[in-house]
């Protein structure tokens, strides 16, 4: 038997599934998690297919593990769920507050089909810090989601709340290009002497001199 989901996260289920009715979303797809896989698969698999061929016309121009337009393609495919003021979106807002409730989490979806395009620039922006450790270059993929995914989520809050100015494709846009330069700071800012000390581990502190 299915457990009833509890009445705001049936709202955010039913919101993020374009589904009015909350009753048929708790229980039509037999089970919470089947719902919130179905949910993911509807939205990301389209951009998954965009994101891939994008990433094929880079590899066309041999562009294919430039940082920036990497993160390009990443950004673009979110920004593009914002919606409008007439239509605004709510699966960024479903996914960035899933990330703290267990039961509609996230999973790991670079194993899903429908997320082979964000697990193919991962693995290139992955690649783009081969001069980082191996945990900094997973922290920074963490960082750089939760950078994409609050900001873009307070966007479209606002964007419900009040809409968008006349100029709001200049707006839309100039939002997007200031997250690219910020994403591409954040992964390709070298690690500091402190950090690499840090991933040392106790041999490296004992090493440090007192102050």
């Amino acid at each position: 038997m299915v457990t009833p989901v509890g009445t705001s996260k049936r709202l955010r289920i039913a919101a993020a599934a374009e589904q009015r009715n909350t009753s048929a979303v708790a229980y039509h797809f037999g089970t919470k998690r089947a719902l919130i896989d179905a949910i993911y698969a509807h939205r990301l698999a389209p951009a998954s297919e965009e994101q891939l061929l994008l990433l094929a016309g880079l590899d066309e121009q041999e562009r294919g593990h430039d940082l920036r337009s990497l993160v390009a393609i990443l950004v673009h495919s979110m920004t593009g769920r914002l919606g409008t003021p007439e239509e605004p979106g709510w699966f960024l807002r479903f996914v960035a507050n899933a990330l703290y409730v267990h039961e509609i989490a996230p999973f790991d979806l670079t194993a899903q089909e429908w997320t082979r395009g964000v697990h193919a620039l991962r693995s290139r922006i992955d690649a783009c810090m081969a001069d980082l450790p191996a945990e900094v270059r997973a922290q920074r993929w963490d960082f750089l989601i939760g950078l994409l995914l609050h900001t873009l989520a307070q966007q479209e809050h606002l964007l419900q709340l009040h809409g968008e100015a006349p100029s709001g494709l200049a707006t839309r846009d100039l939002l997007a290009a200031g997250l690219v330069d910020s994403a591409v700071a954040l992964l390709s800012a070298p690690a500091s002497p402190a950090t690499r000390h840090l991933l040392a581990g106790p041999a490296g502190t004992a090493a440090t001199p007192s102050s």
